[in-house]
Order: structure tokens, then C-alpha cells, then sequence
């Protein structure tokens, strides 16, 4: 029972403790405070009202958002908990079930395939359900889950009862992630979200260790018990802090997007995963090249339909796609890892699995820690310096684990894997939040969905190709004895967990760098200003459209007419083939075009020309159009500003130069474009969250 008091008191202190995390603050807070009451007396009252009013943390929330959060997070522990908590039950699990260790690994394997199937609905999900509904239901299907299978007779029922876990989470931790996200203001997710890596990222360090001990004393079935009674807890938690975020967009339910997701991640992972123990390679290889096709197919028809079910127009972002391949990397890593470790110990070193889950809390325990150093970096200096010290560290770990032998010490185990833990995790906040800084509010969701989507593809990647190598090592030395060709077999493991570290090194060195934005930002958290106006952007590369609507040089007025009309768009920066801006086309100059040649059109009296269509010379004068180069109607003159510009600036030259689209431009390559429309709609939701 000493167990199961633990765990309750484990989860009532991260709720209190996540808002004392905020209350420790409240010093800075009065500070602000009382500079802002000396200001007053020199006459600016309704500042001293403003600060009053809001009563925000220092890391921009009020106290109503620092309550929701922390009920968000409780969720988020709980369902990451229930993935490593039941790891060192499934021995047990076998004996009693009457199961093999290959039927027995669906526990885990089939809880990431659902799991994957799930996560490209949850957009769907959050724009179809208030957040509070999706919440609270999510919470019950993952407790009722829970139910199924602590009561379950037979495997077929607790395999049901897994399946609808990951069901709930694939939804929840989309949606979870996201609301974090968003509720921070944008110049403190990097260290928001390494404050959320550290809570999470406690959860799965403890839940191997904390799994054996309940195991021991009380039994598997009371694991899903437990789980079942902390589903109830936040679910009445949640009934009275979790407020409605409006703002996510509806997205249709696509039946045909639906079919494709489900059959070609269930193929592909399926595949993936059985790749290793499978007696028919070539049934699992074709299940991976179907899984292709039609994940492929989904893929086509997310660009094709007018709702679809992921907005993939998110890997249009260069830093955004380069940042999820370089986190599903370091996931595969990090998944292959869990399994192979454990393994090694037990097997190898001859340890029990009380010890490996011991074994392996210092480094998860350390990786939990980095999360929220990594952010905090990132924040200051960007993400250069933290993500190049970081993949350095993973290959000094991964090198340590390539010199296991079969009688190493535990100290050593212990060193490599701390390093490596901690290597991963200080790498996933900065770079998973550089990739999704460049993308637009809307589009967050859909970047998380898919960001997880990846990230379980490749998980499964990581296991399949590490126990394969496993399985290689072992065929290579046939004539040493079973322990020694047991160790061969992991050492080849290590080995490829080395080179996928590799790859990640170079990845990083080639292609992962800051942008001027990021400097900005940091540079203006050490502002006192800054601390004034939390939660209100300061330059324009935080807020520009980093995926431009462009027309290219040698292209036609026809063209650029045909751009700005798809795009609904009032005008397009034109860019030669390096990303030069060499001009700028509008609806204006089309429509001055039609004026200066027919003298249908002046002013704006557009509408001239809609209802001159039928005449025969504006006809030829519209088939001309092929004929005519863009650059040659368009402004030559790009009138532009730096991503370091302030938007106060920037609103003062499309006010005065009565713009609607404002080019950004690094040096003279076109990096995104700041929206008339966008900068109001700015405004808009900074004077709501004021209210």
C-alpha cells in the first residue's frame, strides 16, 4: 500500500506544485508592480489599470491560465505514464494470461499503431468539439479503457482495453500540446515548454520503476486501477478550471483521407514492428511498401480537397519540415533505446528488472531536467548553440554505449545512458518549438498532429531497425556461446543507435540555424519592456507569413493573374530562382494595365472591366496577357523591411505608403510577407486578452 500512497501523492503535488511554480514569481510580479504604481505618478494612470487588471505571471499567464494548465498537464502525465508503467508488468501479464512474449508485445505495439491511426484526427476533433468537451470526454474513454482491462478475463479483452487508451491519447496529447502552446505568449514557449518537458518527461523516468514496485505488491491488474481512479480525478479537476479556447478552426471528415491514414500507418507500422520477429519477411515488407502507397495517397488527396482532414501546407515551411525530421529522428532513438536497454541489462549483465528500472531513472530523470534547460536556452540565444552542444552530447553518449561489453560495469552503463537521455530530451524543446515558431496560430494543431504522427512512425522505425540489427548480430556469431552471441547481437544494436546519432549530428550542423526573428526575440526578453508587454509581439519576423503567395519572374501577367486569384490574394512579391525580390505585382497593376491600354479601366472604377467582358477588345486585350511578361506591368520598387523591424514601424509605412502587403526581406531574399489584415486582427486579440 506504501506503493499506491506514493503514486496518489505523486499526482496531488504536481497539481499544487505547478502553480507554485507560478506563486515563487510573485516577488518579480510586485516589483513590476510597484515600478508600474511610481509611473503612475507621473500620469500614466491607465497603464497602472492595465497591470492591475491582467495580474500575469512572468511567464505571461493569468492566474485562470496558470490553473488550466496545470489541469492539462495532470492529463498529459497521466496518459505518458500509462506507456511505461505497464513495461514491467507484462512478465507477469504472460504467466497469467496463459501468453507468449510475441502475442503479449501488442500490448505496447498495437497502443502506438492506434495511437498513430488516431493522431491525424485529432484536428478534426478540436474543431469539431469545444476543448472542454474533448478534454473531459477523452479523460472518460481513457479511465473506461483503464476499466476494460484491469477487469479483463482474457488477453483479446485487455488488448481491447489498451486500444481504447491510445485512442484517448492519440486525441489528447494533440490537443493537449496545443492549448499549452498557445496559451503562452510566443516570446516564452521555448521556456514554457521545457517547463512542460520537465513535469511530462518525469512521468515516463518513473514509471518503469514505479510499474515493478505496484507489481510486486499489489499486482498488474490494480496498475489499471489506479489509473482508472486518477481518470476521475481530473476529469473533476477539469469540470471547474478547464475554460473553452475558441479559435481552431473546422475541418471536414474526410471518408477517403480517413481510409487512407488508417490502412497505410496500421500497414506501415505493423510492418515496421514485425519486421524483426517475423518468420515471412517479404508479407512484411510488402505490408510497408502498401502502407507507403497509401500514406502517399493521403498525403495527395490533403492538397486536393478543399477541407482536409491535416493542413499539410505546414511542411511548405522549410525550418518547420527539417524540425520534424530531426525530432522523429531523435524519437526513434530515444523508443529504441527504452526497449534495447532494459534487455542488455537483464539479459547480459544478469541484473533483475527492479535494477534496470533503476538503472535507466538517472538518465530519465536527467532528460527531464534538460527539457527545461533546453528552452530556456533556446529562448536567450536561439537554437544554434543548444541544438550543436546537444547532438554533440548524443554522440559522446551513443559512443559510450558502442564500447558496452559483456561484463561492463553498471557505472558505466549508467554514465552512457545519462548522457544520452539527456542529450535527447535537451534537443526536442528547442527544435520542436524553432520548427513551429515558423508557423502561423492556425496552423499549430495541424503541425502537432503531425509532428506525432511522425514521431510514433518513428518509434516504430527506431525499434524495428534496432532489434533487427539485434536479431543481425546474433546470426553473425554462431559458434560462441548463448550470452555471447545474446551481447553481439546488442552491441550491433548500439552500433546503429551510433550511426542514427550521426545522422542527427549532421542534420543539425547543415541545416538547423537561427534566424534573425530569434535573435530578436531573445534580445528583446532582456528589455524591461519586454516584461510590460507580455503576450504582444515586438518584430515583424515574429508575426510575418513565413510561406508567401510569390509569382515568378519569367512568368506572364496571365500567370500572376491566374496566383493572385487562386490565392484570393491582394498582391505577390516577384522572385527570380534564388529567392531574389525583383518586384511586385497587385490587383492595381493588372487593373492599370486594362486602364492605360483600353481606357476601360480608371481609378477605382474597376468594376468597369466586370461588366465590359463582353466587349471584343477587352477580350483580346485579357488573351494579351499571355503574351506580356509580369515584369514588365509590375512596381520595380520593392518597398520592404528587415524581420527585425518593429511592427510599429511596419504599421507606419503601410499606413503612409497605403500598402496591404509589406515584403520582409534578409538582405534581398524574400524570408515572408506582413498582411494589412493580419496586424489588425493582432490588435484584435490583444485587446481581448486585456478584458
Amino acid at each position: 500500500m506504501r506503493s499506491i500512497h506514493v503514486l496518489f501523492s505523486f499526482f496531488y503535488l504536481l497539481l499544487l506544485d505547478f502553480n507554485q511554480v507560478f506563486h515563487t514569481l510573485d516577488n518579480r510580479q510586485l516589483l513590476i508592480g510597484v515600478r508600474a504604481i511610481d509611473v503612475s505618478h507621473q500620469g500614466n494612470h491607465k497603464k497602472v489599470k492595465v497591470m492591475k487588471a491582467r495580474k500575469m505571471t512572468p511567464l505571461g499567464l493569468s492566474n485562470e491560465q496558470r490553473n488550466m494548465v496545470a489541469v492539462l498537464l495532470c492529463g498529459a502525465v497521466l496518459v505518458v505514464l500509462n506507456q511505461t508503467l505497464l513495461s514491467p508488468a507484462l512478465p507477469s501479464i504472460m504467466q497469467h494470461l496463459q501468453v507468449d512474449a510475441t502475442t503479449v508485445q501488442w500490448l505496447t505495439s498495437a497502443y502506438a499503431l492506434v495511437e498513430a491511426v488516431v493522431i491525424p484526427l485529432a484536428a478534426w476533433f478540436m474543431g469539431r468539439f469545444s476543448t472542454r468537451v474533448l478534454f473531459m470526454g477523452g479523460m472518460a474513454l481513457f479511465g473506461a479503457g483503464s476499466l476494460v482491462a484491469a477487469l479483463a478475463p482474457f488477453f483479446a479483452i485487455l488488448l481491447v482495453g489498451r486500444i481504447m487508451q491510445a485512442m484517448a491519447t492519440g486525441v489528447m496529447m494533440v490537443m493537449v500540446m496545443s492549448l499549452i502552446l498557445l496559451t503562452f505568449p510566443r516570446e516564452s514557449r521555448g521556456k514554457a515548454m521545457g517547463l512542460v518537458s520537465l513535469v511530462i518527461g518525469f512521468a515516463p523516468a518513473i514509471g518503469p520503476t514505479l510499474g515493478g514496485l505496484l507489481v510486486d505488491v499489489v499486482g498488474w491488474r490494480a496498475l489499471f486501477c489506479i489509473v482508472v481512479a486518477f481518470s476521475v480525478l481530473i476529469i473533476l479537476f477539469a469540470a471547474r478550471a478547464l475554460k473553452n479556447r475558441e479559435g481552431f478552426p473546422r475541418t471536414s471528415a474526410d471518408a477517403p483521407s480517413i481510409i487512407f491514414s488508417s490502412i497505410g500507418l496500421a500497414a506501415l507500422l505493423y510492418g515496421l514492428s514485425s519486421f524483426a520477429s517475423s518468420d515471412h519477411v517479404e508479407v512484411c515488407v510488402a505490408l510497408m511498401v502498401a502502407g507507403l502507397i497509401f500514406v502517399g495517397l493521403f498525403v495527395w488527396r490533403q492538397f486536393k480537397i478543399d477541407e482536409p482532414m491535416l493542413r499539410l501546407e505546414v511542411l511548405y515551411s522549410r525550418r518547420y519540415r527539417m524540425a520534424f525530421i530531426v525530432c522523429a529522428l531523435l524519437q526513434a532513438i530515444l523508443i529504441g533505446l527504452s526497449v534495447i536497454m532494459p534487455l542488455y541489462i537483464q539479459n547480459v549483465l544478469g541484473y533483475s528488472a527492479t535494477i534496470s528500472g533503476l538503472a535507466t531513472l538517472p538518465g530519465a530523470l536527467l532528460g527531464a531536467i534538460a527539457g527545461l534547460v533546453g528552452g530556456r536556452i533556446f529562448d536567450q540565444h536561439g537554437v544554434r548553440g543548444v541544438a550543436l552542444g546537444g547532438v554533440a552530447a548524443l554522440c559522446i553518449g551513443c559512443i559510450g554505449m558502442y564500447f558496452y561489453a559483456i561484463d561492463s560495469s553498471m557505472v558505466l552503463v549508467v554514465a552512457a545512458n545519462m548522457v544520452t537521455c539527456g542529450a535527447l530530451q535537451i534537443l526536442f524543446t528547442p527544435i520542436n518549438t524553432w520548427g513551429v515558431n515558423s508557423l502561423n496560430n492556425e496552423l499549430v494543431q495541424h503541425a502537432t498532429a503531425t509532428t506525432n504522427t511522425v514521431n510514433q512512425v518513428g518509434a516504430s522505425l527506431g525499434t524495428a531497425l534496432i532489434m533487427s540489427f539485434s536479431a543481425l548480430g546474433t546470426s553473425m556469431a554462431p559458434q560462441g556461446s548463448e550470452l555471447e552471441r545474446i551481447f553481439y547481437g546488442y552491441h550491433w544494436s548500439f552500433t546503429s543507435v551510433l550511426v542514427l546519432g550521426v545522422i542527427a549530428l549532421l542534420l543539425v550542423v547543415f541545416f538547423i540555424r537561427n534566424m534573425k526573428s530569434d535573435k530578436v526575440a531573445a534580445a528583446a526578453k532582456s528589455e524591461p519592456q519586454a516584461k510590460e508587454e507580455i503576450g504582444v509581439y515586438q518584430t515583424v519576423g515574429e508575426v510575418m507569413d513565413t510561406n508567401p503567395v510569390v509569382v515568378p519572374l519569367d512568368a506572364p501577367m496571365s500567370t500572376a493573374a491566374k496566383i493572385l486569384a487562386g490565392a484570393d490574394a491582394s498582391g505577390a512579391v516577384i522572385v527570380d530562382k534564388q529567392g531574389t525580390a525583383r518586384g511586385f505585382i497587385s490587383n492595381s497593376d493588372i487593373l492599370r494595365f486594362f486602364a492605360d491600354e483600353s481606357r476601360l479601366v480608371t481609378g477605382m472604377a474597376g468594376f468597369v472591366v466586370l461588366r465590359e467582358l463582353d466587349n471584343e477588345d477587352v477580350r483580346k486585350q485579357i488573351v494579351r496577357m499571355k503574351d506580356i511578361q509580369v515584369v514588365d506591368v509590375a512596381t520595380k520598387k520593392v518597398i520592404g523591411v528587415s524581420p527585425d523591424t518593429t511592427l510599429g514601424e511596419a504599421c507606419k509605412l503601410l499606413a503612409e505608403k497605403r500598402l496591404k502587403v509589406l515584403p520582409v526581406l534578409d538582405g534581398d531574399k524574400l524570408v515572408g510577407v506582413v498582411h494589412r489584415s493580419n496586424l489588425v486582427r493582432l490588435i484584435a486579440e490583444v485587446l481581448e486578452e486585456d478584458k
